[in-house]
């Protein structure tokens, strides 16, 4: 009877020290998901953020063509 209750106790054991090692295993990789999803973030934004002022110099050159050709342009 000693050598069941021991079984029983072991079995119980090992299957909390599984469940708590699963939990931590899934919090661990909840923090690495967590930190790749935040510098992917980050790159992106920094990327946005270079694209916008590529555009606003991008807009200002046209403008400046738009105004050499409005002078360049003979009038009717």
């Amino acid at each position: 009877m000693v050598e069941v209750v021991a079984a029983v106790g072991g079995a119980l054991m090992t299957a909390c020290f599984v469940s708590v090692g699963s939990i931590s295993y899934r919090g661990r990789q909840s923090r690495d998901d967590l930190v790749r999803n935040t510098t992917a973030i980050e790159l992106l934004t920094d990327k946005i953020d270079n694209m916008h002022d590529d555009m606003k110099e991008v807009f200002h050159r046209l403008k400046e063509v738009e105004l050499a050709v409005v002078e360049i342009k003979p009038r009717r």
